[in-house]
């Protein structure tokens, strides 16, 4: 009678442990993974029969929506695309940052190389092309407004020698002959159309 207690005791812990294994649950918090006998915070708990074994539902496999990484910048060449190859394009860059699961992310890559391969690469060359040519635009931009300005300094450079050769000879005038004087007029008649409209 004692021997048959004792193996319905035992019996009874194995049934209890049994039942305490069927109600763990398999949680994540970022990158850990932890098991709790409670329900998990944040997506669905994932209840299962033992510790460790069996396969990761899908909501194992999303990312826990507290820890979602932030979608990148979108890719300059894309603006070039078709509307509907953008729209992929678009759907993976911001998957991750929407908590979508790894195997629809895989399926929407593949889904973009069929259908947008060729399209990709001719997109990426004109970009390029069209950066080129804004490069090109910007240094050609560049380049006229230094000629503009060392034109500028010439120009005063050239102002200022006249302005000084007027005052020297306007300070002589009395002693210069009839010759040299219509030379500082007319070295003042150039310079004010020169300089003083500048």
């Amino acid at each position: 009678m004692k021997h048959a207690l004792l193996s319905l005791l035992a019996l009874a812990g194995a049934l209890a442990a049994g039942a305490a294994q069927a109600q763990a649950y398999r949680c994540s918090n970022g990158n850990a993974i932890y098991y709790s006998d409670r329900p998990c915070s944040g997506p669905p708990p994932s209840k299962l029969g033992a510790y460790g074994g069996g396969s990761r539902s899908q909501a194992e496999r999303a990312p826990s929506p507290g820890y979602l990484p932030r979608a990148g910048k979108p890719q300059e060449h894309v603006k070039y695309l078709s509307s509907e190859c953008s729209d992929i394009a678009e759907a993976i860059r911001t998957a991750p940052a929407r908590g979508v699961r790894g195997d629809v992310i895989s399926g929407l890559r593949d889904e973009y190389q069929q259908k947008c391969a060729l399209q990709d690469e001719e997109a990426r060359r004109q970009h390029r092309q069209d950066e080129r040519a804004r490069s090109d635009q910007l240094r050609a931009e560049r380049e006229s407004l230094a000629l503009k300005r060392d034109e500028s300094r010439r120009q005063s450079e050239q102002c200022n020698g006249m302005r000084d050769v007027i005052a020297l000879k306007r300070s002589r005038e009395k002693s210069l002959n009839e010759t040299e004087v219509a030379a500082l007029r007319s070295l003042e008649s150039s310079y004010n159309g020169r300089c003083l409209n500048r």
